[in-house]
């Protein structure tokens, strides 16, 4: 009787232990599970807030509109266009095969590679980049299941090769990789935005805060110092000069000497920014910055200015010039003529190397150089173009009496085109040297002017004095006899040095007998210069000389620049100097005969005296037909002229200005 209720006393206990355990399990797991909660909602919320925001976030990246470039009177040069890209969602396509079929007829994609793109087990997948409308149409009438377009900015330069070396080019991913696309990429790639979306539950994207706006984040433009009227023209006489004598290239830079800015750059062969990728880094590269060459008898130029700031001579100081041959240490100098006694002044009329020679050993080679730096040479022009070669000018301590010679004529030491712009402009702007200028202005995404860049100078490098003296000694050089006669210009007094060089070899460390460089540099109007020009043509094959190769590109680009300036013609009382009449332009002294060009005279004859009919032209071809016509011409539009004001028939002679509007074909 008493075993029954001890038992039943142990079951009790037993039961409440059982419970009381259970309950302690209880509270200390709700204990945990309240500590845990605490500890993720009070100290580790941002990490998980993070991981399920990724999970769930699908923001949209919206791309920067890249900015425009244009040229100083606004003409575009460089534009973003927005064009549709095609994509897919492969889980929401039923059929892809015959999606495939369908979409490679219009698309001009392989059916096979399509269908591998729409069979994989992805929510998007590009299948096309920058559709024509044509073909954007054409996929849209199809109503194909999965099937959506995109926007997307396409850089695209309306003036097809214009300006292409000193433009460059941006990748597929807008990212700049050649000229001002990539040296200024930061400010015109801009900054790229997103706009907030999410995942639903079967994957869709969904915009948690409404659509997208219309307008994309917008970089900044820049409005540049060229000159779009003149780049065609320097880019045309160049492309002439280079076809007509057979050269390997050719590059050349117009300036205005006064400010530094840069009116254009050219460079042949050319290349099509917008198929880039058709051509190479060879020709991609702007050879009038990149690319260090000798200058030949154009560097006599500072020679002379070397040595008339340090009055070591004077323009009627006579040498002699040794009958043609003139030995420096183991090394023979030769003239093309065997020329006498011959004045400062003639030294540089004839080109005499010889003569030269003599005044860089009144000079010495330390001032030389101090002169030679200070018109900028052996540094970057600091132009803001990638690649820009500083040249090579060895120390003066490494100069032998065979270097300095040779200096003195441009060869032992190379430069750019871009260094010789600027150095003459030296000579032009009173001895001043300019900074040279290419972006004018920077624009906001309203157009307006977010910075200016001003013209500043560099340093004074010799006295106006010599300056003025120099330029009177440079218009001698374009007279009747003189090397440059070919570069006289008609209605406009003008001034400059041809220069020819041999190249050198790399194999033998000489020069080659048979490889040239010819060149001519040279500024207009004498009395008050608007315009720079160098002319710089590689290896030509039909002829070597400056006078004969480089002079009339520089004749022909200096006489069309001015009209399109509208700078007034001189009085004609100053054609005793160098105002050539059109037959007056005789070949320079060391020119072969059989080498003479056409006579301008013979080319202006075949121009017409009435407006002609511009319609249906290229704006190249138009602006062929408008040599002549000296007023103000205002282009609109790219592509082929479809109108014109005034309209054709009118007398070139009473009109001012003319307008041509262009569309694309």
């Amino acid at each position: 009787m008493t075993v029954q209720p001890r038992q039943n006393n142990l079951a009790v206990r037993w039961i409440r232990f059982r419970v009381l355990l259970v309950a302690t399990g209880l509270l200390f797991g709700f204990l945990l599970l309240i500590g845990r909660s605490f500890q993720v909602q009070f100290f580790q919320w941002e990490g998980w807030a993070s991981v399920a925001n990724k999970q769930i976030r699908r923001d949209l990246h919206i791309e920067a509109r890249r900015g425009e470039i244009y040229d100083r009177n606004g003409q575009e040069l460089a534009v973003s266009i927005e064009l549709e890209s095609l994509a897919a969602n492969p889980r929401a396509i039923k059929d892809p095969k015959g999606t495939a079929k369908k979409l490679a007829a219009v698309v001009e994609i392989p059916a096979t590679r399509l269908r591998k793109k729409l069979r994989q087990h992805r929510a998007f997948v590009w299948l096309k980049h920058c559709l024509t409308p044509r073909q954007a149409d054409a996929v849209r009438a199809l109503g194909l299941e999965g099937i959506h377009f995109v926007k997307e900015n396409r850089r695209y330069y309306p003036n097809v090769e214009l300006a292409g070396h000193l433009l460059g080019f941006v990748g597929r991913d807008h990212i700049g990789l050649e000229g001002l696309e990539v040296a200024q990429d930061l400010l015109l790639g801009g900054e790229s935005g997103t706009h907030p979306g999410a995942k639903d539950a079967r994957g869709q994207i969904i915009y948690t805060h409404g659509l997208p706006a219309a307008s994309d984040p917008q970089a900044y433009s820049l409005r540049l110092t060229l000159d779009k009227r003149i780049q065609y023209i320097a880019e045309r006489e160049l492309q002439k000069t280079v076809t007509d004598f057979g050269a390997k290239g050719g590059m050349t830079v117009v300036t205005e000497p006064k400010s530094g800015e840069i009116l254009a750059m050219a460079v042949f062969p050319s290349f099509n920014p917008n198929s880039f990728s058709s051509s190479g880094p060879a020709v991609w590269r702007n050879r009038a910055v990149t690319d260090a060459f000798e200058p030949g008898s154009t560097f006599k130029i500072f020679l002379m200015a070397a040595a008339l700031e340090e009055a070591l001579v004077q323009p009627d100081d006579l040498f002699y010039c040794e009958n043609g041959k003139y030995k420096v240490m183991n090394h023979t100098i030769h003239d093309l003529k065997k020329f006498g006694w011959l004045s400062l002044a003639q030294i540089l009329r004839f080109s005499s190397n010889i003569g030269s020679a003599k005044v860089s050993e009144k000079l010495g080679p330390s001032r030389f150089y101090h002169y030679i730096r200070g018109f900028g040479f052996g540094a970057p022009t600091e132009l803001g173009l990638p690649g820009e070669t500083a040249g090579l000018i060895r120390p003066p301590d490494e100069w032998t009496p065979v270097d300095l010679a040779a200096s003195s004529f441009g060869q032992s030491l190379s430069v750019s085109a871009t260094q010789l712009a600027m150095a003459l402009g030296a000579v032009a702007n009173d001895g001043l040297l300019m900074q040279p200028l290419l972006i004018k202005e920077v624009l906001d995404a309203q157009g307006r002017v977010v910075r200016r860049n001003n013209s500043r100078v560099v340093r004074r490098v010799i006295s106006a004095t010599t300056a003025e003296r120099l330029k009177d000694l440079l218009a001698d050089v374009l007279t009747p006899g003189g090397t440059g006669a070919r570069a006289a210009l008609a209605q406009y007094q003008a001034a400059g040095k041809t220069g020819t060089a041999q190249k050198s070899s790399r194999k033998s460390g000489g020069y080659e007998d048979d490889s040239y460089t010819a060149s001519f540099v040279g500024f207009a109007p004498v009395a008050d210069p608007k315009i720079l020009v160098v002319v710089v043509i590689n290896e030509p094959q039909k002829g070597y000389y400056g006078g004969v190769v480089a002079a009339p590109a520089f004749r022909r680009i200096a006489q069309q620049t001015l009209h399109a300036l509208q700078i007034p013609p001189e009085k004609r009382q100053n054609k005793g100097k160098n105002v050539a009449t059109l037959d007056s332009i005789g070949p320079p002294s060391q020119s072969p005969a059989t080498l003479q060009p056409v006579a301008y005279s013979q080319r202006q004859s075949n121009q017409p005296t009435v407006m002609p009919d511009l319609t249906g032209l290229s704006l190249r071809a138009a602006l062929d037909h408008l040599q002549e016509f000296t007023g103000s011409l205002d282009i609109h539009g790219s592509g082929r002229v479809v109108g014109q004001n005034p309209e054709p028939g009118r007398n070139l002679s009473t009109i001012s200005s003319c307008s041509l509007i262009l569309a694309a074909d």
